[in-house]
């Protein structure tokens, strides 16, 4: 068969056209297929994926828990809020507690307490805190140095001392210990009477043993400051000199993970001359003081720790000192980064 030179010119714009025509089918019948595979796939690795997240939160958390197993009750505790701000197993964790807090001496005031934590090992743990007052009554000097003339003012976004603090764990004979040597960073304003105005520490002893619902516990210790001891109840005022403290007590587990403890304690002064900072009125507004008073107090404190999640616990306490006459109550939230892994429910 023979082509006339006009039909062979258009041969290749014929071969062309049919070329892209092949594509074209091509595209429209096997591409969808490949994308349906490759979707398929992709959904199939996303569920190997997420099964494969699944187990390992599900190992981490039994590792967690191997890891609580192994530390003893004392090491979860920490003096500025519920369990779970010190981490429970190695690594790092952060926090921070908003408080509403009322003084018979001084009315109401706030603050945040930002932490950062972290566990060493088993056995050691640090930390660090702040306090940041958003709102707080001054019972400051309006008039002059010759005469002054005490009244309240209201103050705002002011801080409190930094504490440090080194924990160390053990258990024997059934009975857990929590040892904690705190230092104590001058940021607080001293004009306030938030501060101690220098470098303080403070050495605590803290001896539990768990008897099924009851956890009783006693803590002695000695430093040169009142702020780094029983930090969940804020004072109206800063002691700065040698004394040491004693507390007894006991905590009880409650049903949903509820937890209640009251406590006895007793603030003795070790020398004559104790240096007081003071927000509130009354006999602590004493620049120095014997040793048989206005120095030395004692008194109650109780908390009640409501976990709302794993991460935020809701919190109540109310200390009241027996020699200064004074009350101090309020509630909490403690919001954690990393949540503690659940223990088993205990049987009521």
């Amino acid at each position: 068969m023979s082509l006339s030179p006009a039909s062979r010119s258009l041969l290749p714009s014929c071969s062309a056209l049919l070329s892209y025509s092949a594509v074209l089918v091509f595209c429209v019948a096997v591409v969808p297929a490949c994308l349906a595979q490759a979707t398929q796939a992709q959904s199939t690795q996303t569920h190997v994926t997420e099964a494969q997240a699944g187990q390992t939160t599900q190992e981490s958390d039994l590792d967690d828990l191997g890891e609580l197993g192994g530390l003893s009750a004392a090491a979860m505790t920490n003096d500025s809020g519920p369990a779970g701000i010190i981490p429970v197993a190695k690594g790092f964790n952060a926090s921070l507690g908003t408080t509403s807090q009322h003084d018979s001496s001084s009315g109401w005031y706030s603050l945040m307490t930002p932490n950062i934590a972290y566990r060493l090992d088993r056995y050691f743990s640090v930390d660090a805190g702040v306090a940041m007052y958003m709102y707080i009554n001054i019972d400051a000097n309006v008039g002059t140095k010759a005469k002054p003339v005490y009244a309240y003012k209201t103050k705002n976004d002011v801080f409190g001392d930094t504490a440090l603090s080194f924990h160390g764990d053990a258990s024997f004979l059934s009975t857990d210990y929590n040892g904690t040597v705190s230092m104590g960073l001058p940021s607080g304003n001293t004009d306030y009477g938030l501060g101690a105005g220098q470098v303080t520490y403070n050495v605590n002893n803290h001896f539990e043993k768990n008897f099924g619902l009851f956890t009783p516990d006693i803590e002695f210790g000695f430093g040169d400051t009142s702020t780094l001891v029983n930090q969940r109840v804020v004072k109206s005022y800063v002691a700065v000199g040698p004394m040491a403290h004693f507390q007894a007590g006991t905590a009880v587990d409650l049903p949903w993970r509820m937890s209640f403890e009251a406590e006895a304690y007793e603030e003795l002064p070790l020398d004559k001359n104790l240096v007081y900072s003071t927000t509130g009125k009354g006999k602590k507004k004493v620049t120095t003081a014997s040793n048989l008073d206005p120095a030395e107090d004692n008194g109650f404190l109780t908390s009640l720790d409501i976990p709302l999640s794993r991460h935020v616990t809701m919190s109540g306490f109310y200390s009241r000192s027996l020699r200064d006459h004074e009350d101090a109550g309020g509630f909490s939230f403690t919001f954690l980064l990393k949540a503690p892994p659940q223990p088993r429910e205990v049987a009521f």
